[in-house]
């Protein structure tokens, strides 16, 4: 009986390889991510402490730090916007990475699919010629029974 050869097994591993490989990456995109949200939520705690304390020592300030606290409460809200277009970034390419390794298993599930397919037909081929050598052993035995006789 001849072995099997699926003759797209290079281009099969070669899609699997891809495929692990989207993997991987839509993991460190997907960490990216959350380190930037992290860094956010860090920002928007940061802007609310210190708008508590602000608000604590409004009364008993003077407008030096008054401008001070002004000051780094803008430098901070801008800070978040920044932050939040990093997060933004960052989840735009995870859902492009996504897409990517949709496309890597949809391109490999194909290639699965006809490998099934050519091995279902190799091993309905296989059948037929055993069923063909076995019928030729019974005829050959029948012919020679007889010829005996």
């Amino acid at each position: 009986m001849a072995k099997f050869v699926f003759k797209l097994q290079s281009v099969l591993n070669i899609k699997k390889q891809q495929e692990e490989s989207k993997k991987n990456e839509l993991g460190k995109a997907i960490q990216i991510l959350e380190s930037e949200k992290r860094k956010l939520s860090a920002l928007e705690n940061e802007l609310e402490n210190t708008v508590t304390e602000f608000n604590e020592k409004t009364k008993k300030t003077t407008v030096q730090e008054l401008i001070s606290y002004n000051k780094y409460l803008s430098s901070l809200n801008s800070s978040i916007r920044l932050q939040k277009e990093k997060v933004n970034d960052a989840a735009v390419y995870v859902d492009k990475i996504r897409e990517e390794l949709i496309d890597a298993v949809k391109e490999r599930k194909i290639l699965d699919k006809l490998k099934e397919k050519k091995y279902e037909e190799y091993l309905t081929e296989q059948k037929k010629l055993e069923q063909k050598t076995n019928d030729e052993i019974v005829s050959y035995k029948h012919n020679e029974s007889s010829a005996g006789e």
